[in-house]
């Protein structure tokens, strides 16, 4: 295989060091590399760039980038980025296996009656968009899979176009729901018209610190009966999750993926990340019993690359409580309450209120936990609103409450992880870990394994 061998600095220099020639190619497989090539001579001389027309084999897949430091291997695909002059690589994008191929595409009906081609949702140039963002119908629509969208041909992009998203300012906490252009619509899950957007899909990005926490087994699919839980990314190398829902592994049989939202399908704009688990650092007194100090930090072999991963971020801890009444947010692919033994597909987001710490032991004791319940000090509450609630299987997943709004992204902290409640859906609140409560023990933690701890800190 034809080789491309790049000098790289901090960008891609337009100089070969060296070159590998391939035989000479036959006259169609020189126009075919015409085309190829014909949007990147920002970057590359024309001497250069003919040269490379005759030496390029059309089965060269990969280019491998060198510098004194480091020596990655790239696949590369047939289309260049004409966002920046540059070849861009599939694994940026999505599974190699969806491009379109327009040829072999399903035809659909446009609203006017018009033919259309069902493509995935960012191979559409859609005039009637609204603020970069696609509106995604989750219900069966005119296209085979609820990621495509019925796209006029002269619309449509024969590679999913590389979408540069703005991204909010740096720090931790930043929802980012413009990790693509795709956004989800209301839908009516909940048990009421009332709670209709209280509980509903969460969009893609909006909560990059969601992590989920997997049963290592062969394969790549997704198994329910793998799912763990939920945690939360506090440093690229560190995750908080509950410490009941991983106090039966050992580090080797754990993983930590970051970037997941539909559990049943790759064709997101960009790839989730997995990473094992090195070390499990428990709090010294949790009990597992009435789940006092429920707490675990993840201590992930490699760090998560932040890198060109909007969808993946790392979270704010709160130091302090919230105001009772503060609506906050639980996410989670945790069983539907409303469809017995059902986990959701696609990553879920539920608002609820905080609540005050009697209010919420006051409720509890009319519980089966009966009038002799006390509410530790590790704890705290929010929820209480009938048909809204987190979920078995929601254990380890962030409460997280808006501290800042800044046009269109809002700031996050992380007030809470999900614990324990009584049933699914009543109309009593959820017990979640108290993270200002253990505040304190999270940040001695990582300074003993030498983490920087501004990481978390707004």
């Amino acid at each position: 295989m034809g080789m491309l061998i790049f000098l790289l600095g901090t960008a891609l220099l337009p100089s070969f060091v060296s070159l590998q020639a391939a035989q000479d190619l036959d006259p169609d497989t020189r126009k075919y590399l015409d085309n190829i090539f014909k949007s990147v001579t920002e970057d590359i001389d024309n001497n250069t760039l003919n040269w490379l027309k005759t030496v390029v084999g059309t089965n060269d897949t990969e280019i491998s980038t060198e510098s004194s430091s480091e020596t990655a291997t790239i696949a590369v695909t047939s289309a260049p980025d004409d966002t920046t002059g540059k070849l861009w690589s599939k694994s940026d994008l999505s599974d190699p296996d969806l491009d379109a191929d327009f040829e072999d595409s399903v035809k659909c009906s446009m609203d006017d009656g018009s033919d259309g081609l069902c493509v995935l949702y960012h191979q559409c140039d859609d005039k009637g968009l609204i603020d970069n963002t696609t509106l995604i119908d989750l219900r069966a629509g005119k296209c085979p899979h609820y990621l495509m969208k019925c796209c006029l041909p002269s619309e449509a992009h024969k590679k999913p176009t590389k979408v540069t998203p703005s991204l909010p300012q740096s720090g931790c906490g930043w929802s980012n729901p413009g990790a693509s252009i795709l956004r989800v619509k209301s839908s009516g899950q909940a048990t009421s018209q009332d709670n209709i957007n209280k509980q509903t899909y969460a969009d893609y990005g909006e909560f990059p610190w969601m992590v989920a926490l997997i049963k290592k087994h062969d394969g790549e699919d997704w198994s329910q009966k793998n799912y763990l839980g939920g945690g939360t990314i506090i440093h690229p190398s560190v995750v908080v999750t509950a410490a009941h829902k991983i106090d039966k592994y050992i580090p080797e049989q754990i993983k930590c993926r970051a970037g997941e939202w539909d559990t049943q399908t790759n064709l997101e704009l960009y790839p989730y990340q997995e990473r094992d688990v090195q070390k499990i650092v428990t709090h010294e007194e949790y009990y597992k019993t009435p789940a006092y100090n429920d707490i675990s930090l993840l201590i992930l072999e490699k760090p998560y690359d932040l890198r060109d991963a909007p969808h993946i971020g790392v979270a704010c801890l709160s130091p302090d409580l919230p105001v009772p009444g503060k609506q906050c947010f639980s996410m989670g692919w945790g069983k539907e309450f409303q469809k017995k033994d059902k986990y959701a597909v696609i990553l879920k987001k539920v608002q609820l209120p905080y609540v005050a710490f009697e209010e919420c032991q006051a409720s509890l004791r009319k519980t089966r936990l009966t009038a002799r319940y006390n509410l530790h000090s590790s704890h705290l509450c929010a929820g209480g609103e009938e048909g809204v609630d987190t979920c078995k299987g929601d254990g380890g997943s962030s409460l997280v409450c808006p501290i800042l709004e800044d046009g269109e992204f809002t700031r996050f902290a992380v007030y809470g992880m999900v614990a324990f409640g009584v049933g699914c859906g009543n109309p009593i609140p959820a017990v979640y870990v108290n993270i200002p409560h253990l505040y304190r023990w999270i940040g001695a933690k990582m300074r003993d394994e030498n983490f920087d701890r501004s990481s978390y800190r707004y």
